[in-house]
């Protein structure tokens, strides 16, 4: 009996270690992990081992000037999920806190995703100087 007992108390850690450490179900993302963006980035989209639960699971996009508002968290196709970035990206280093709960695994995942986004000064400066042009009248002769 007590060899019993001394056996299943042993093998106790082993069942709860069931998952390799560092088990992360994230396979994929856009924009890539570690990536540099020179065009502006709409969305973000995540790819999993299996299906997310969109109800357990959450993205947050933080850069240079904090939080960037997100709007509609969906599954698009199998086994990822996406949302609409609001705002345009400035230049800066960004980062992707996403939670994730997958197919029938009652386990809560979690990481971070990063990247940069690096637009040439005519994609940025787009927007300062909407307001400044002015129509140019045709040459007359």
């Amino acid at each position: 009996m007590r060899r019993l007992l001394i056996a299943a108390l042993l093998s106790l850690p082993l069942a709860a270690c069931d998952r390799e450490v560092g088990y992360s179900p994230i396979l994929n993302s856009e924009p890539a992990a570690d990536s540099v963006q020179t065009r502006m980035p709409r969305t973000l989209r995540l790819y999993y081992s299996a299906l997310p639960d969109v109800e357990r699971s959450s993205l947050r996009l933080i850069g240079p000037e904090g939080d960037i508002p997100l709007r509609g968290l969906h599954n698009m196709a199998a086994d990822d999920l996406m949302i609409e970035i609001l705002e345009p990206l400035a230049n800066g280093d960004y980062a992707v806190h996403w939670t994730a709960v997958v197919a029938d695994d009652p386990d809560e995942y979690s990481g971070v995703v990063n990247f940069s986004v690096e637009l040439g000064a005519c994609a940025v400066g787009i927007r300062e100087s909407e307001n400044s042009l002015s129509p140019r009248p045709w040459p007359v002769d």
